[in-house]
């Protein structure tokens, strides 16, 4: 199912998205936690970035293990495995903290509200919620990059 779009291994289309779009929804995200006032306009794009970023790292990860099954067959001659193994670690790590970053996307958009919203109940879980929010965005962004560039040193090792 993760194998092929357009004839194309779908991997390689999926973590474009993933590149782009987490890095992009992390600063977002944490736009929205240390800027109050920004909340009312930042809310919706929260929650739909951790939403993109979760499902496509996802995807890339499950993508990405088809292409490893069918690179070993068909490049093992040529693939390094040792940076393949490096990638992959990175890989499912990012899937686990975009995961975890897009639950608190959810979380934070429906409890932080603008500094006009005085619900006392969710001013108590403001600022440990915006802790959470601006490390997992953190998490998320470094993983993804990490999980990239090993990526990248698969790909082109030796071609270079």
């Amino acid at each position: 199912m993760f194998d092929y779009i357009f004839g194309l291994p779908m991997h390689a289309l999926v973590i474009h998205a993933v590149v782009v779009l987490v890095p992009l929804s992390a600063l977002i995200a944490i736009a929205f936690a240390v800027r109050p006032v920004w909340r009312h306009l930042l809310r919706w794009p929260v929650a739909i970035g951790g939403v993109i970023s979760g499902v496509t790292a996802f995807v890339a990860a499950e993508s990405g293990e088809a292409l490893q099954r069918r690179v070993t067959q068909v490049r093992a001659s040529t693939t390094n495995f040792d940076l393949l193994r490096e990638h992959v670690e990175w890989g499912d790590r990012a899937k686990i903290l975009c995961f975890l970053f897009m639950v608190l996307c959810l979380v934070a958009a429906w409890f932080l509200r603008a500094p006009d919203d005085d619900e006392p109940r969710r001013r108590m879980l403001e600022v440990p919620l915006a802790i959470l929010l601006v490390v997992s965005a953190l998490a998320a962004l470094i993983t993804v990059v990490l999980a990239g560039h090993a990526g990248a040193q698969v790909t082109w090792a030796g071609l270079a």
